[in-house]
């Protein structure tokens, strides 16, 4: 370890600094020190991940105290790891001192579920007590890949050193095992140990199991590690969903598939499970006729309807409820117990019925709403805890030594330090874009607007909105992104004929696609600069945020619509709590999470200094979102608009 004195003056920071990041270096350096946690706004592609990176080791050198470094897709954890290389390169003298990995669950890096596909939809607990089976068997009846890893010592040195020659990527890492034959997963708990700066998904930091794993491999307590959280927006509504729950009607009938397969026992003294588990999707139906009316995907359920419909049909009490539901976990143990020895994946549906039900009895009606939802027209519904505070969620972050949450779109920050209940002497700082303001234009029409009530009674609306894209499109050879407000209305463009008339390579963006098909696409895409190749993507997804297209990558973005969340029973029950709580339900739960996801889209256009780019906004509304949109124009001619930006450049 180096000593301070020697570490004073080193920067770590490999590039020349562009506008705003010495301020944005100073203030991190100030966070570290003083251990006052920090909230950062700086717009997208400005550099703040290397000016977090670079500071932290700096710091991590000079106190010992290690990082961890939080993010939501695969592709940001990759960018860190390529910062952390660049730092390295700059800076060879203290290689040594220096060394990152990246760790992720075993869906992505268990060699095993990524060939299986039912093994590859195990959660992360499921997958645990598969591998810990899989261990325990003699050799030849286990798992191949983990077996090696206890006898090809010399191989698995070789393979360390590897490592912290060149810092991998998971994804270079998992390739390499694969063709050695290697456990992925267990090597990289082998490295974690020596790492100073360990980049995870959140899950890791804010699941209380994983994170212990994770502070046992670091061989520390979180008082002894910076918290670094990237791409900070998501997390509020990512732990309202990581605390929130639901019941399918496809899971009770799941359960009853394990009730035929695995024995239908009492669980009451007249009552067999296969009758309880019937009353219970009898009352989702019943739930969901009474409740949601038509055009409705989901109704608040303000009384306990459902225990109530179970306990008149049963003839039984709510304390008896509690009480089966405590026998059906033990049931579901001896299921998961019985699969995991068949080296199956442990998994029980009756399990899971029995931890629903005891959650659905103690829930806090102050900050959980319970609710029905159906958005499968009747063949699936669900009854849902919903969270409505993530606060409850972020109890850990308290516990590290200090917090840096950064974003290119935060603001309003006071909304983001109050959701989470950080503490009040949190620091707030926003910087604005470093790039010039020329470089970049946003337009929008005032002729078009999916505004639900237009689309639904103005049957031309696509249409018109339609022709539009497909003129942009064929009109440019520039590599273009449509951002729609979701996978519905982009499909209800495709069902228009969108894709059959732009005479371009088009690339489409699926729902439930695999995150390696999703990469596949994008560097595809890129490659048709001069082309002017065509993405179909949504607002929010994994290509609006943390993803990179620099140059003439991408230069035109067109986003349909204002991505408002949909006015369901849950969004009302949200703005309600936060206008309960702060005054500010609209401008909390609504008006800044569209303007983020805005931001966020046309972010990917500028990523360094002499990128260029124009964004098209397609509805009217976007008028409203001026505070947020620096520059927003309104538009009568589009193409001679965007024609004119292109020839300036």
């Amino acid at each position: 370890m180096l000593k301070s004195t020697e570490t004073s003056e080193i920067e770590l920071f490999p590039y020349k600094p562009r506008k705003f990041q010495r301020e944005i270096v100073l203030a991190i350096r100030e966070s570290l020190k003083s251990g006052t946690p920090l909230v950062l706004e700086s717009g997208t592609g400005s550099g703040k991940t290397i000016c977090a990176v670079s500071q932290a080791l700096k710091f991590s050198i000079e106190s010992g105290k290690k990082i961890i470094y939080t993010t939501r897709t695969n592709a940001q954890q990759r960018q860190v790891i390529n910062e952390v290389r660049s730092i390295r390169e700059k800076f060879p003298e203290f290689k040594g001192e220096i060394f990152a990995i990246g760790l992720q669950g075993r869906t992505h890096t268990c060699l095993l579920a990524r060939s299986d596909p039912e093994l590859s939809k195990g959660s992360a607990e499921e997958l645990s007590r598969f591998c810990s089976e899989m261990k325990k068997r003699k050799r030849g009846d286990g798992c191949p890949y983990f077996e090696n890893m206890m006898e090809r010592f010399d191989e698995l040195e070789e393979l360390k050193e590897w490592i912290k020659d060149i810092l991998p990527a998971t994804e270079e890492i998992v390739e390499k095992c694969r063709n050695l034959m290697l456990c992925p997963y267990e090597l990289n708990k082998m490295m974690v140990g020596d790492a100073n700066l360990v980049v995870v998904p959140y899950i890791y930091v804010f699941d209380d199991r994983l994170r212990n794993l994770l502070l046992d491999l670091m061989g520390i307590y979180e008082e002894d590690a910076v918290l670094i959280i990237d791409e900070a927006h998501n997390l509020p509504e990512y732990l309202r969903e990581f605390l929130s729950s639901y019941l399918s009607v496809y899971a009770v009938n799941q359960c009853i598939t394990e009730a035929e397969k695995f024995g239908d026992p009492f669980v009451s003294k007249s009552i067999k499970l296969s009758d309880f588990l019937l009353v219970v999707r009898d009352a989702i139906d019943q739930i969901r006729g009474d409740f949601l009316k038509e055009n409705e995907s989901d109704a608040l359920l303000s009384e306990d309807v459902f225990l109530s419909i179970i306990s008149d049909s049963l003839g039984i009490s709510k304390k008896e409820i509690r009480s089966i539901a405590e026998q059906l976990v033990l049931i579901g143990e001896e299921i998961k117990e019985i699969k995991q020895r068949e080296k199956k994946l442990p998994r029980s549906y009756i399990y899971r019925l029995g931890i629903f039900l005891l959650s659905w009895m103690d829930i806090d009606n102050e900050r959980f709403v319970r609710l029905i939802v159906d958005e499968s027209n009747g063949r699936n519904p669900r009854i849902e805890i919903y969270c409505l505070d993530p606060s409850l969620g972020s109890d850990p972050i308290e516990k590290f030594y200090t917090s840096i949450h950064m974003s290119g779109t935060l603001s309003p920050l006071e909304e983001y330090r109050d959701s989470l209940a950080l503490p009040e002497d949190t620091k707030l700082l926003s910087f604005p874009s470093p790039f010039p303001r020329e470089n970049r234009k946003i337009i929008y029409s005032p002729m078009v607007s999916t505004k639900y009530e237009e689309i639904r009674f103005s049957s031309d609306m696509i249409d018109k909105i339609k022709n539009i894209i497909v003129e942009i499109c064929n009109s440019f050879n520039r590599n273009t992104i449509v951002f729609f407000p979701s996978f519905d209305l982009m499909n209800c463009f495709i069902d228009k004929g969108l894709i059959k008339e732009i005479k371009r390579t088009i690339y489409l963006e699926k729902r439930e696609m695999k995150q390696d098909e999703l990469m596949d696409i994008v560097l595809k895409f890129k490659r048709g600069r001069g082309k002017g190749n065509v993405m179909l993507s949504v607002v929010g997804g994994r290509i609006s945020e943390g993803m990179d297209f620099p140059a003439e990558e991408l230069e035109i973005a067109v986003i349909v619509g204002i991505p408002y969340p949909k006015p369901t029973a849950r969004q009302r029950a949200l703005q309600n709590y936060y206008d309960r709580k702060f005054g500010k339900g609209w401008e909390y739960a609504v008006n800044a999470p569209t303007a983020r996801k805005l931001l966020q889209s046309i972010g990917r256009l500028i990523r360094n200094e002499n990128d260029r780019g124009i964004a098209v906004i397609l509805d009217r509304r976007a008028s409203r979102f001026r505070k947020y949109l620096d520059g927003l124009k309104i538009s009568l001619r589009i193409i001679e608009d965007i024609r004119d930006f292109l020839e300036a450049g």
